[in-house]
Parts: C-alpha cells; sequence; structure tokens
C-alpha cells in the first residue's frame, strides 16, 4: 500500500514519473486545491487528489539558483561568485554603525 503524501506548503517535491521539481506555494484545503511553482518558475494549480495521484518524494530545496532566470552555464562560468560569499565576520562595513529604528512611510494622499 503506498503512502499519501500530504501537500505542505514552503516543501519542495521531485515528481519521479517527470522527473521535475517543484515547491508548494499555497493550499487551500476548503476549494480542495493548491498551487505548484515549478522549478523554471512556471506555476499550476491543482486539486489534491490529482496531487496524491503523482509519484513524488520530497526532496531538499535546490541549491541552484538560476531554476527561475534563464541564466546559460556560459553565463555562470564566466563569472566568480564565490568572492560574494567570503565576507569575513570582523571586516567592518560602514553601515554597521547605524541601527534601525524602524521605517515610517507617510502617504501624501
Amino acid at each position: 500500500m503506498l503512502l499519501r503524501i500530504q501537500p505542505e506548503v514552503g516543501t519542495w517535491y521531485e515528481n519521479t514519473e517527470q522527473e521535475t521539481l517543484f515547491e508548494v506555494v499555497t493550499l487551500d484545503e476548503e476549494e480542495g486545491t493548491l498551487a505548484i511553482q515549478y522549478f523554471d518558475g512556471e506555476l499550476e494549480e491543482m486539486d489534491i487528489e490529482t496531487f496524491w495521484q503523482l509519484r513524488l518524494r520530497t526532496v531538499d530545496q535546490p541549491e541552484d539558483w538560476s531554476g527561475p532566470y534563464e541564466v546559460d552555464q556560459e553565463d555562470r562560468d564566466d563569472h566568480d561568485y564565490s568572492q560574494l560569499a567570503a565576507v569575513e565576520s570582523d571586516q567592518y562595513l560602514p553601515f554597521d554603525d547605524f541601527e534601525s529604528k524602524g521605517v515610517r512611510i507617510y502617504d501624501d494622499y
């Protein structure tokens, strides 16, 4: 007997038949529908029964951020992004001197 995977907002799944990755982005239990967003950014709405019929397994969120963006592999290879995450903890940043006390936004209407 197969166990039904319950849809959960924010969880990533792999459809093993179609070899696609997607995340559940909304779940409407009253209507019995949910919306999913595929790795490439495409959105789809389906009913829960259809979700239960899919051959799924839960997976970790993809580390590759380029899915919804049309970034060619050669473009990624042209740039060295490794330095972006290499900020040392003792490095002084000018905004460290400021403390945020909130933001106030006023309408002109």
